[in-house]
């Protein structure tokens, strides 16, 4: 057994990673709001309940949370949970947050948990559902490179393309910055793609030629063929949560006073498209949104 984890998050993407843990021999203790992935964790052989059951018991607590207001609340119980124990009963824990949080917050967070003697990484994902299912993730992990040695065979079982990017905060600050460069991608694609369609160029085709192409991307190489051509819409990753990413980077943007207008264009563009459409939609249908407005004036 390669010890006891604690996991609290169990969403699309935290339950297959915690799922990958189990199957690396770690003793995982899980918890989230939602009774069903519970359940569906439980059966593949993970430990249920509320994490002040099991916090004595674990070396590391993994967050997989949907905002940072989640993940600063999460992190005060842990504070206050550690902090009530006697001395002598208290361990060394790391808490490690891989959930898209914001850098500011992190490094606050960092200095709060230092306070109690418990370490902190940050170590956010990209790959979406499919990678954490199948423990391919790329994990971008910010903190000292002492905690960074001491996780990273535990982040081993959830990626394979592990990154040490600097200090505490950096790792939630480069994840806000590739979802916002994917966001713009995908973003420019279906403008692109639906313009030349308007031409009489079949989608598949102009993929095919960007994808062979300087203009290629992760979305025509991945999200087109698999999410939009086929119209399954079905990437895993909701239009609301790339929309609060790409908000993220906005604000990173206009706090550092940079000259630039267009994250706030992006964000604009995911905001119109969040409130035109479904609450549950994924974010490859921004290509639905597009398609009300590119070409409603003609040539």
């Amino acid at each position: 057994m390669n010890g006891n984890i604690g996991f609290i998050g169990l969403g699309k993407m935290g339950l297959p990673m915690a799922k990958n843990l189990l199957k690396n021999h770690y003793n995982v203790f899980g918890t989230d709001v939602n009774v069903d992935a519970l359940m569906e964790f439980k059966a593949a052989g993970g430990n249920t309940g509320k994490f002040d059951e099991w916090i004595s018991d674990v070396h590391s607590i993994i967050l997989m949370l949907p905002s940072s207001a989640i993940v600063n609340k999460v992190l005060d119980e842990i504070i206050s949970s550690e902090s009530s124990r006697p001395k002598a009963n208290q361990k060394e824990l790391m808490v490690i947050d891989m959930s898209s949080s914001y850098p500011r917050d992190t490094k606050e967070n960092s200095k709060k948990l230092e306070q109690s003697q418990i370490s902190f990484v940050d170590a956010p994902v990209s790959g979406g559902v499919k990678k954490a299912v199948e423990g391919t993730l790329t994990i971008m992990a910010g903190g000292t490179a002492d905690h960074f040695q001491k996780c990273k065979r535990l982040l081993s079982a959830m990626g394979t393309n592990i990154f040490h990017v600097g200090p505490i905060g950096s790792g939630h600050l480069i994840k806000a910055i590739n979802n916002y460069l994917s966001a713009s991608h995908l973003l420019a694609s279906c403008e692109a793609v639906q313009l030349l369609e308007s031409f009489g160029v079949e989608p598949d085709q102009a993929i095919n030629v960007i994808n062979q192409s300087t203009g290629r991307s992760g979305s025509t190489e991945y999200k087109f063929p698999n999410f939009i051509l086929t119209e399954s819409y079905d990437s895993g990753f909701s239009l609301d949560l790339i929309k609060k990413d790409i908000g993220m980077a906005n604000q990173l943007f206009k706090d550092s006073g940079a000259a630039t207008s267009l994250p706030e264009i992006v964000f604009q563009k995911y905001s119109e498209a969040s409130n035109a459409l479904d609450k549950e939609a994924d974010h490859t249908e921004i290509n639905k949104f597009v398609s009300s407005y590119l070409l409603k004036g003609g040539f």
